[in-house]
């Protein structure tokens, strides 16, 4: 399955199920808060109950169904096509003091493919964060994490050479780690310094020779901290600068190809945040991203650094949400002999989310992404599409569905492909 694809889609879904209100309540019986889109709003009558145990509410949910998928394989020409069944339990544990807050989730992915089984997978994540409120305008969050996932077969690292690759199964890989912020506030002025370590490890991987072959070269820890300063000039609107250090050290130095993938990074930029009455919020930004490697043989990368995000209310049932960013992200990709360092990623996302009744939502999406390869001739362009509706039966059953184009043009011959994935599951929560 397509993680940058379905998974995006699928989230939105997952958020619009649990929103639904009886068809006989009004449409506009729930108002939209500051910053809140259709999806994030509170809807008391059918909301999940969950058990309650002292200060914390346990919320269980399970979700199952089935997925059809054109390209399972990704590739240009000679397509495969399967069903795939989903099964994805999830249970959250959240607490309601009235000061701090310590919560907990964990949720499984588990796919299982009709036809060609070796593409099977059972993705997880299970999470721990909280909040310690010094004061009124003061606080140090934490989080804690560890997940598996699989890489996709249309990841960059999975094909090798036009239209193959030498994988015979879906790379696996574990990443672990924590998050540490502390925010504070005077006045206008408002302040933040985080800081994050991952750890992420591959899992052996059979090749198409029939041979398992290591991938414990990939493994790597990724550090940052950031500084981030804004100041509210007027009512609604701040300023911000931020700046971040990062640096990433794998485990075997150099790798099996004999090079050195260590790097440093920065990025600096200046934003703006806005909250107008509540109907348009987000933040914008922009500055300068640099990254540098140990090994003169892998190219650096220096150039604009762009992220932010908006949601518009356009009416009480209705959102539209933007965003757009870029990274740079490490890779494995070898062409003609030369290993390229990384490549950039740029993702352009816009949505909209209406309540055409109070048991049914409707969404659309539409993606733009763009990865350009450094140190070889490589750029693709991945173009996604999708819509789907949710329909809620009472407070503890839903069905949703959906329907997902994606679309690669790359520069090398072999790379392109198109892909369709249609879903629908029911599901389940107390």
């Amino acid at each position: 399955m397509k993680p940058s694809s379905l998974s995006f889609l699928a989230l939105a879904l997952a958020s619009t199920v649990l929103t639904a209100l009886p068809a006989s309540k009004p449409a506009n019986a729930q108002e939209l808060q500051r910053g809140e889109t259709v999806l994030e709003r509170r809807r008391p009558e059918v909301e999940q109950l969950g058990v309650r145990a002292g200060s914390f509410r346990i919320l269980p949910r399970l979700e199952t169904g089935a997925t059809y998928e054109s390209n399972v394989f990704a590739t240009e020409n000679n397509t495969k096509d399967d069903f795939i069944w989903v099964v994805q339990p999830r249970v959250d544990v959240r607490s309601d003091f009235n000061n701090h807050a310590v919560n907990f989730s964990a949720a499984g992915n588990i796919g299982r493919y009709f036809d060609f089984t070796s593409e099977n997978y059972a993705d997880y994540r299970v999470q721990a964060d909280g909040r310690y409120d010094i004061s009124r305008d003061s606080s140090i969050s934490a989080l804690v994490f560890n997940r598996r996932d699989h890489e996709g077969r249309s990841d960059p690292d999975i094909q090798t050479a036009p239209g193959t690759s030498r994988f015979a199964e879906p790379v696996n890989y574990f990443t672990s780690g924590g998050d540490l912020a502390y925010n504070q506030r005077f006045n206008r002025l408002r302040f933040r310094l985080s800081g994050l370590a991952h750890y992420t490890s591959y899992q052996d991987a059979e090749l198409t020779t029939g041979v398992k072959e290591s991938q414990e070269d990939r493994d790597r820890w990724d550090y940052a901290t950031t500084g981030r300063v804004g100041y509210e000039f007027m009512e609604g609107y701040e300023a911000f600068v931020q700046g971040t250090y990062s640096w990433t050290r794998y485990r075997l130095t150099p790798d099996f190809g004999g090079v050195n993938r260590d790097s440093d990074g920065y990025e600096v930029v200046g934003g703006l945040s806005t909250d107008l009455t509540g109907l348009i919020t987000g933040e914008f930004y922009a500055g300068y991203l640099n990254k540098k490697y140990d090994d003169p043989t892998l190219k650096d990368f220096s150039g604009l650094a762009i992220g932010g995000r908006l949601n518009w209310a356009v009416t009480q049932l209705t959102t539209i949400t933007g965003s757009i960013s870029r990274q740079v992200r490490e890779t494995t990709f070898a062409l003609g002999g030369q290993q390229a360092s990384s490549y950039n990623r740029t993702v352009f996302a816009l949505g909209a989310d209406h309540e055409l009744l109070r048991t049914l939502l409707l969404n659309a999406r539409a993606q733009w992404r763009q990865d350009d390869f450094n140190g070889v001739d490589r750029t693709d362009n991945v173009y996604t599409l999708g819509a789907g509706a949710s329909y809620q039966l009472n407070r503890y059953l839903y069905l949703n569905g959906g329907y997902t184009y994606e679309k690669r043009n790359s520069n090398l011959s072999g790379f392109d492909y198109s892909d369709n994935l249609v879903y629908l599951r029911i599901g389940g929560q107390l």
